[in-house]
């Protein structure tokens, strides 16, 4: 079927249930990040491959909303179809509740797949419909056209075998974490709470699989109350054992689509803690019927608890970034001999090279995201990545810039860095000096603490600023362990609003990003730790936990304080000390060229 074929079906169907349009988006019933394919109907309706993408489909046409980092992507996937490419946030662009308003009337209905609308949007819908007399409706037209579709069949649930962590691993056990949740929920004023976030889910219960690509979640949802706790998860796929552990702590299992019916069936008074923004529309309204459940509306306990790592998480997460600080040692002596060699490299190559060295590694079993290496003008994109046709060879002059990252059995890593593959312009030797001092203002902040992510952002920002040069993205993002590479509540961004605490893991990762010339990135993972006490309050500064040298050849050393100069040199001594054990004597060589302290 081409796309115009599907979104007549679309149409017939919502028009069969009585609707008069359509709404479609790229979440699913967890409404998380990421999702399985089984839930990207967007996707497979409309072809466009992006995130964050609204489709609404009326009797008369079709309109896809997407922001700015998609704006060409969609132009050129859209082309030839009937659906009319939006872009957020553009002049003349209205935004969906805006659409939503001028193509509906009274007394009619859109309708959406409730178990995929986040609580939070539906309820902006509900808002710009009932401004004209129109109403939402959740309904499941989707399911039964893409079942129909011989041509791209649905693909199943993922079902790939879950395991449990054990508490050397994550620090404490599921029934300790239930128990914490428990108390949080009763601070809270409340009793109950459905578990919907598959990060959630696996740090309450220390489970994990291969449900999603690059990331090891199971698709599940927990219903946790004063006296119970009960997994939804597909039959068989924990080992027996497991489910016997699991057992032991408390937990009981029902089937992945009983979640519904379980909320339905309660019998006894609980008051449930709602979060709007993780809650699906279904689930809401299966609470709000149920007249033995009342709703509470307050933040997810648990997004707050597993942001801050334990001592063993932490210790864990330490030895994972030596791993992967030996692997990355290793790919770039690679990278260097091949280029060396006059071997033609393409940037898909990269991940290959780097996938490489990581199995090597001791515990490793994926990397935490599909790897961007860009040459040159391609690294200006940010969410640049090499595949098919799209593949640059990477010439002997300029930047190859790295973003990657390892799934271990102790952790997540992510990491930017990059090298220069030949003679660099000045610009270039600018822009990477301007990027390292804003990497090394935010490492070496220091801070009170009461500091927000949005206060602290602009540590990093004002190397930059200073030349009237600004990255469109935050400084940085928390990261999971054993789990989602982005991970809240905390980030460094200019809205975030929560306040760093010791044990917080976040990213560093300023950058430049000048259109068709050059994109520069550098990224360690830092924690959030104690830095002491006196009449002016409690201070935090960070702690470095990636152990990878920055290149220091394109530096103009004359730029650097002395200060940056001293916290470069003593993060590279720190760097050629921790990993110098896991090498051999000529890696050690090697490194400790590339960790030589830089003078003026």
């Amino acid at each position: 079927m081409t796309t115009n074929q599907k979104i007549a079906a679309l149409r017939a169907a919502a028009k069969a249930a009585g609707g008069d349009g359509l709404l479609l988006t790229t979440t699913d019933p967890h409404c998380g990040e990421y999702i399985p394919e089984h839930y990207r109907a967007l996707v497979h309706f409309s072809g466009f491959h992006g995130e964050n993408a609204t489709l609404v489909i009326t009797m008369e046409g079709s309109a896809l909303w997407v922001d700015g980092r998609f704006y060409v992507q969609a132009d050129k996937q859209l082309a030839g179809t009937e659906i009319a490419s939006m872009h957020m946030g553009s002049a003349g662009v209205p935004t969906v509740e805006e659409y939503l308003k001028d193509h509906f009337t009274a007394g009619q209905t859109l309708l959406v797949d409730g178990s995929c609308l986040p609580l939070t949007t539906a309820r902006d819908y509900e808002k710009a419909l009932g401004e004209v007399g129109a109403v939402l409706r959740s309904a499941d037209v989707v399911s039964p056209v893409w079942t129909a579709d011989t041509d791209e069949p649905r693909p199943a649930l993922p079902d790939t075998p879950c395991n449990l962590l054990t508490v050397a691993q994550t620090g404490a056990s599921a029934a300790e974490k239930i128990a914490t949740v428990r108390a949080e929920l009763a601070k809270a004023g409340a009793t109950a709470m459905a578990v919907t976030g598959l990060d959630c889910v696996a740090w309450l219960l220390n489970i994990r699989a291969r449900d999603l690509p690059r990331t090891p979640l199971a698709v599940s949802y927990v219903f946790l109350d004063k006296d119970s706790c009960t997994l939804f998860i597909a039959p068989g796929r924990l080992t027996e054992a497991d489910a016997a552990s699991l057992a032991a702590d408390g937990i009981t299992l029902r089937g992945y689509d009983e979640l519904l019916a379980f909320v339905a069936g309660i019998s006894t008074d609980e008051t449930v803690l709602v979060p709007a923004a993780s809650t699906n529309y279904d689930l809401y309204n299966a609470i709000c019927a149920n007249p033995h459940l009342t709703v509470k509306e307050g933040e997810d306990p648990i997004t707050a608890l597993k942001g801050v790592k334990n001592a063993t998480e932490l210790a864990n997460s330490r030895e994972c970034h030596i791993r992967d600080g030996v692997a990355m040692v290793r790919f770039q002596m690679d990278l260097e001999k091949a280029l060396a060699e006059g071997k033609t490299l393409m940037e898909t190559d990269i991940e290959a090279m780097l996938a490489r060295r990581r199995s090597e590694q001791e515990g490793y079993f994926d990397d935490s995201f599909d790897t961007i290496a860009a040459w040159g003008p391609n690294a200006a994109m940010m969410h640049y990545h090499a595949e098919g046709e799209v593949n640059s060879e990477i010439q002997r002059k300029g930047f190859l810039l790295v973003d990657t990252g390892g799934q271990y059995d102790c952790g997540t890593t992510d990491i930017t860095r990059t090298y220069p593959v030949g003679p660099l312009t000045d610009n270039e030797r600018r822009y990477y000096t301007w990027t390292l001092q804003s990497h090394i203002e935010m490492a070496r902040a220091q801070w009170l603490d009461y500091c927000t992510g949005f206060a602290l952002d602009t540590f990093a920002r004002a190397p930059l600023w200073a030349h009237q040069i600004n990255y469109r993205c935050g400084t940085g993002h928390g990261v999971g362990f054993i789990g989602n590479v982005h991970e809240g509540p905390q980030s460094l961004r200019p809205n975030n609003p929560v306040v760093f605490k010791p044990g917080m893991t976040i990213t560093d990762e300023p950058g430049v990003y000048e259109t068709d010339e050059v994109g520069i990135r550098i990224e360690n993972e830092l924690v959030c730790v104690e830095a002491g006490t006196n009449q002016y309050g409690n201070w935090l500064a960070f702690d470095v936990m990636t152990m990878v040298p920055i290149a220091t050849e394109p530096v103009i050393v004359d730029e650097l304080t002395r200060s940056q100069i001293d916290w470069l040199n003593a993060y590279h001594k720190r760097v050629y000390d921790t990993l110098a054990p896991r090498l051999n004597d000529e890696e050690k060589a090697w490194l400790a060229g590339k960790t030589k302290a830089i003078e003026r």
